[in-house]
């Protein structure tokens, strides 16, 4: 599902004198969710930028603020800043405001994202890897591998996370601890060639290289970054973090607060940063409260679904599982288009990608239900924006294809098994993906900018998604029935940048391109219904 991390304060209207106290609030909160430059009473959430994600941010902070029982569909019935405002004056309940925050206690607490990954792990001999976050970033000033690996000690003493230990326990399962130090691996080396440009090719290559590089989740520092030098004021760095504490929200939190650390200690200065509001452990004690009141949603609604989408032609039979990819763009033409339509039938752009990749999958296997498997932050309160950790949410959305439904009835389907599950998106993963081993992963992105170092002169360097090197065996007895992901990022330009990504031990290269082709196809035809419906 569609997000992006928060931006910096703004504005809001400036005749905001004659707005109430609700509409006041309200503007605060939409305004920290979606960054607009100003607010005023008659504008509509995802005009200025809303999406699922953020319509469930807003429920949380509405209901935590307000005392009105908010979900997620509030943005998607009442998208008016002045609507939401006059449903929670009539839904609030004085004096019902609670913080979100979690109850301390000992022991060392996981995510469910955790405890799923010790499960898939241990499931095989050898056990499986994760593999690592990762991104790489060129630097075009004078850069001090010392101070990185002060900034980088200084950012493990303050998320606990970075400084998970993990050690062999009988039966093949590790046990989880906390170090109270857990140093950074940091390295450095030179870019080869006589020129700039045989230099910088030299550069991808080892970063690349540092990007398949496998690491051991025992024996290995979690956080690794590797320092290549192309010219006294050139340089890249390539940032790893291993999965097991560490998701792509992290990476810009973790960024963000390395470019401060940075700035501040060239020129002497402590560290700047603000205490974290909230502890991992805290956050993941909260969490697993949760589960308690969400396990009935899920368990009905996936009572009685398929593991696996199957049979799936193309799909050869093996026993392990490597990932390739086959890119390709909806270009920003019908990609404006496809907003267009969705936001006409009340969705959102990853709603109606969701529906058009569900219509090819349908189309593909003949199955009529689907469950798709979509990651969220797992933030929906202020608190959880500034933490580092694997706190991911994988939500699970069984969709109702029979019927062979148009693209608005599809899209509704999709919507309102999306914003259900967005409203008990604090499930325990661990339980729920035994009953769907196998689903249809959808990975949808809108990051905004690519990667850089604040305070520093810094910009994206072009790196791999995929660890080509991960090579997992599948568990004794058991072929891999997975079936290519969707993986989708929105770009500046609007355009969409795709890849249909697969096993390859499983699937051709050409069925990749075949189910990309595919997906296009129903982009164009849920548009054109929509300029039909138009005229």
């Amino acid at each position: 599902m569609t997000f992006s991390p928060p931006q910096g304060p703004t504005e809001v209207d400036p005749d905001s004198d004659t707005w109430t106290a609700t509409e006041r609030a309200l503007a605060a909160i939409w305004r920290r969710l979606l960054g607009a430059p100003r607010i005023a009473r008659e504008d509509d959430f995802f005009a200025l930028g809303g999406d699922s994600f953020r319509a469930t941010q807003l429920a949380t902070q509405v209901a935590r603020g307000f005392g009105a029982p908010a979900t997620a569909a509030l943005a998607f019935d009442r998208p008016v800043l002045a609507g939401q405002a006059a449903w929670i004056d009539a839904s609030s309940t004085p004096g019902a405001r609670k913080p979100a925050t979690g109850a301390t206690g000992p022991g060392t607490a996981l995510t469910t994202q955790q405890i799923e990954f010790l499960d898939w792990m241990s499931a095989t001999d050898p056990p499986r890897d994760p593999g690592a976050i990762c991104t790489a970033i060129r630097i075009r000033e004078p850069f001090d591998a010392a101070l990185l690996r002060r900034a980088l000690d200084t950012l493990t003493a303050r998320h606990e996370p970075l400084r998970t230990v993990c050690a062999p326990a009988p039966g093949g399962a590790l046990r989880i601890g906390t170090a109270a130090e857990l140093p950074a691996e940091v390295a450095e080396t030179d870019a080869l060639g006589a020129t700039a440009e045989q230099r910088l090719r030299h550069a991808v290559e080892l970063a690349r290289t540092e990007r398949d590089r496998v690491g051991d989740l025992v024996r290995d520092p979690l956080v690794r970054a590797l320092v290549i030098r192309i010219d006294q004021d050139d340089a890249v760095l390539v940032l790893s973090v291993h999965h097991f504490v560490f998701d792509g929200w992290s990476l810009g939190v973790l960024l963000r607060e390395l470019g401060v650390l940075l700035s501040a200690f060239r020129v002497g200065r402590p560290d700047p940063l603000r205490p974290l509001p909230l502890t991992h452990a805290d956050y993941c004690r909260w969490t697993a409260r949760q589960w308690e009141l969400n396990r009935e949603f899920w368990q009905r609604a996936l009572a009685g679904a398929p593991r696996a989408l199957t049979p799936f032609p193309g799909r050869a039979e093996t026993h392990r599982f490597s990932r390739r990819r086959h890119p390709f763009t909806v270009p920003a033409p019908l990609m404006t288009a496809l907003r267009a339509a969705a936001q006409a039938h009340g969705g959102t752009a990853f709603m109606a990608v969701a529906a058009c990749w569900t219509a090819v999958l349908a189309d593909w296997t003949g199955s009529t239900d689907l469950v798709l498997m979509s990651p969220v932050p797992g933030r929906t309160a202020p608190e959880h924006d500034a933490l580092v950790g694997c706190l991911v949410q994988s939500l699970l959305l069984r969709v109702d294809a029979a019927g062979a439904p148009d693209f608005p009835e599809l899209l509704a389907r999709v919507r309102a098994t999306a914003l259900a599950a967005a409203t008990h998106q604090f499930h325990a993963y661990h339980e729920t993906a035994p009953r769907v081993p196998y689903p249809a992963r959808i990975h949808y992105e809108n990051w905004g900018s690519g990667p850089f170092l604040p305070g520093l002169r810094s910009e994206p360097f072009p790196l791999p998604r995929e660890q080509q090197a991960l090579d997992w065996p599948a568990p004794p007895g058991e072929a891999d029935l997975s079936c290519p992901e969707l993986i989708a990022e929105e770009h500046p330009d609007g355009s969409l940048g795709a890849a249909v990504v697969f096993n390859h031990h499983a699937f051709t290269p050409d069925t990749a391109a075949r189910l990309a082709a595919a997906f296009l196809d129903r982009v164009e035809a849920a548009t054109t219904a929509q300029e039909t419906h138009r005229a």
